[in-house]
């Protein structure tokens, strides 16, 4: 019986069709442990840290100017124990506890009514003062005052005030007080004196 001698070109054709049948399977298995797109399964295993939050810096109590320096003059107009007329020009020193509330010290000059004619002194006094915002972001306020002090030459002195102050830059005030009942001891009697006064007042 004759056998049939297959070429060498088959057999070269049959062996390399069988490494190819055997890298295949490799070859799937590696594409299949990355996928392009698809995380590892290992990664989804990973805590994922949550995203935090960056609030804003809240605006402090503490980011305004504790001293605050202010000029005033103010007239007076007895309405009790006669007609008179005072004049008061002075300077002030403020301590602000907050925004709105501030002790201050005056010393200023006192041109007031004597007996022969007008008579000086010098007019020392503390000063309580509620000072707010009619808003939040309003320039207006509405200053409130309660002030004690002593004039050497006559007695102690006492005066109420009330009014409106307009804010001209972050650091500057104009104030008009337009009611300030001041009581005044002349001589172990007391008088009442009505008026209105300015200032200017600044806090760097």
């Amino acid at each position: 019986m004759r056998r049939t001698t297959k070429p060498a070109h088959w057999r070269f054709a049959a062996v390399a069709f069988a490494l190819a049948a055997s890298d295949g399977p490799k070859a799937q298995a590696q594409g299949a442990e990355a996928p392009l797109g698809v995380t590892p399964s290992s990664d989804l295993a990973r805590p994922v840290e949550p995203t935090r939050t960056v609030e804003p810096p809240r605006p402090s109590e503490a980011n305004f100017a504790r001293l605050r320096y202010a000029l005033q003059a103010e007239p007076a107009f007895g309405v009790t124990g006669g007609s008179f007329y005072n004049q008061l020009v002075g300077a002030r020193i403020d301590y602000r506890f907050t925004e709105a509330i501030a002790l201050g010290w005056y010393l200023g000059y006192a041109n007031l009514k004597g007996k022969d004619g007008r008579a000086h002194d010098v007019l020392p006094y503390l000063n309580l003062e509620y000072r707010p915002h009619l808003g939040e972001k309003s320039p207006f306020g509405l200053p409130l005052g309660f002030a004690t002090g002593y004039l050497p030459n006559n007695g102690p002195f006492l005066r109420l005030s009330a009014g409106v102050s307009y804010a001209m830059s972050p650091e500057t005030d104009v104030v008009f007080a337009f009611f300030t009942p001041t009581f005044w001891v002349v001589h172990d009697r007391t008088v009442v004196s009505l008026g209105a006064a300015i200032e200017l007042s600044y806090a760097p």
